[in-house]
């Protein structure tokens, strides 16, 4: 190989080397004639060049070509090391490679600074963390309040649902019959299983539409008894059905009845029956299901559109 071509391919090497983005240990310096210099590790020294391990592996470097060598103590290695780190904002590698320098020589001034700097720096990260946190919080809590006012319901999340913890009097949630537990299973075309409280919130009180429809969803336990109706008598729970397509749906709730007083309304689609699902399933097969002994327990599962504004 041609020296001027094999000097091509080892600027080449070293330009890499110098250019990349991995940390790497600088023990020793080379200083070239014309300026350049070339980190790395001796490896070894022959009649007219040195073996230096770089980045990219081994190169050989002509005697003729440097000007001098700079060889680094342990702890200057270490503190360059760290300051790689600290370029790079890596703030953690670049504390352990001053202390390093620091077991060495626990007197090593340069180290004892650059310790000093990178906590420095990193306390004042953990306080714009806290502080954009604490903001985030704030404003998440006054959305809350938004949402609690604009609808008067407050909502959490509960084993990956979101339902609804508390209603206030006289607002919009109680006027559509919401209830504490209720789940919001969808609001607007959004289902909202699994989504965050926080993205919830966000799309109750940043819309620019004040209307929304959500699908809430209710287990009610309800107690039969004997109903005396229209000069009937049977055991129930207080309400008609009626199928639509492949629904069960609330035909009507007598009054004072355990399903009124649970707040079934007209209209509420039944979606299962003692944990059996109710999608087609017929009037008289669901009325069997309902009825039974006076005073036994039933457990109904009901869903219900609801339109609300927020106010």
């Amino acid at each position: 190989m041609k020296k001027g071509l094999a000097f091509v391919i080892f600027t080449l090497a070293v330009s890499i080397f110098l250019t990349g983005g991995e940390p790497r240990i600088y023990a020793d310096t080379i200083i070239l004639k014309d300026g350049r210099r070339i980190e790395g590790l001796i490896l070894a020294e022959q009649q007219d060049c040195y073996i230096v391990k770089i980045k990219i592996g081994t190169t050989k470097v002509e005697k003729a070509m440097i000007e001098k060598i700079d060889r680094l103590s342990s702890e200057e290695n270490f503190l360059n090391f760290g300051n790689q780190y600290l370029d790079s904002k890596n703030y953690d590698s670049a504390l352990e490679q001053y202390k390093k320098a620091l077991d060495i020589n626990p007197d090593y001034q340069p180290a004892k600074d650059a310790v000093a700097k990178v906590e420095k720096i990193k306390k004042e990260i953990e306080e714009q963390k806290r502080a954009e946190m604490e903001k985030k919080k704030k404003e998440f809590e006054e959305k809350k309040a938004a949402a609690e006012k604009g609808f008067g319901f407050r909502l959490d999340i509960a084993n990956d649902q979101l339902k609804i913890i508390s209603v206030n009097a006289d607002s919009g949630a109680e006027a559509a019959g919401l209830k504490q537990n209720d789940q919001i299973i969808q609001i607007n075309n959004q289902l909202t299983k699994g989504e965050s409280l926080e993205k919830i919130i966000n799309l109750l009180v940043k819309g620019e539409s004040t209307s929304y429809h959500l699908l809430a969803q209710r287990e009610v336990e309800l107690t039969r008894k004997k109903i005396d109706y229209q000069k009937h008598t049977f055991v129930g729970v207080g309400i008609f059905l009626d199928v639509a397509g492949n629904d069960l749906i609330v035909n009507s709730v007598i009054v004072g009845e355990p399903a009124d007083l649970a707040g079934l309304r007209p209209r509420d689609k039944v979606i299962s029956i003692n944990g059996k699902p109710t999608a087609g399933v017929s009037v008289n097969d669901a009325a069997e299901l309902i009825g039974g002994t006076e005073l036994s327990n039933v457990t109904l599962v009901i869903q219900r559109s609801v339109d609300i504004e927020r106010k």
